[in-house]
């Protein structure tokens, strides 16, 4: 049951021009963002390898990178050794609010890693926005979202999958808008106050019915003793 994820802020936010002109994004900019903290480096390495390939094909597409950790420096290497550097953004820790108008400015929302053991706040959030998200088969995103429907899923280490589903977006040949409107209606719904109650109503009744049922069993009286039989005579 999905808890701990408040939809009240996730009315849809207009893009920051704020950001934009500090980052110097022009306006046909395609940008992909992603949250990490810089715990494992392989997953951002991964993603850097993916857009590699990606902003050779499409010159004004962006990648920024949203946190801060102790990969730092290792991954601002690989950054640097892939020729990347006016491509790729890393802006390290934002506020809250300066994280909501990142996932606003955002075409793609990607977040590969398997490392989480619940549902991702800012992929949630992203999904309410109507962003395109991309994900981890392997964690917890994927039981709600729905591979090419309302989001994608791949494999973490897959980064010409990656790649190639980048450069489709960003070239206009999959419904994006639809995708989504799609995530956002799908978390919406999910995510829903009222629906959340009734489903926290609905497994107390049955806790406290199947508390009744296994203390009647308790309580049975016991069954009377079986004689034993003498043997048949021969």
């Amino acid at each position: 049951m999905p808890y701990g994820i408040e939809l009240a802020d996730f009315t849809l936010r207009p893009e920051s021009q704020d950001l934009r002109k500090k980052w110097k994004l022009p306006d046909n900019a395609h940008t992909v963002v992603t949250i990490t903290d810089m715990a494992e480096p392989k997953e951002l390495i991964n993603l850097l390898i993916s857009f590699e390939r990606v902003a050779v094909k499409k010159p004004n597409a962006y990648l920024i990178i949203v946190g801060n950790g102790p990969a730092w420096s290792e991954i601002e290497f690989q950054m640097l050794n892939l020729a990347l550097g006016s491509k790729v953004i890393m802006a390290g820790a934002l506020k809250p609010e300066e994280v909501s108008d990142c996932i606003a400015i955002a075409d793609v929302f990607v977040n590969m890693s398997a490392r989480s053991t619940g549902f991702e706040p800012t992929m949630i959030e992203a999904m309410a926005q109507k962003k395109v998200i991309i994900g981890s088969e392997v964690s917890p995103i994927s039981n709600i979202v729905e591979d090419g429907r309302d989001g994608f899923l791949l494999r973490p280490a897959d980064t010409e999958s990656l790649a190639h589903l980048l450069i489709d977006i960003f070239s206009g040949g999959l419904p994006i808008a639809d995708i989504g409107e799609r995530a956002s209606e799908k978390v919406t719904n999910l995510f829903d106050p009222r629906k959340m109650v009734h489903s926290i109503e609905e497994a107390y009744q049955k806790i406290l019915l199947n508390t009744k049922v296994f203390k009647r069993w308790q309580s049975r009286p016991a069954p009377a003793p079986i004689e034993a039989q003498p043997p048949p005579a021969p």
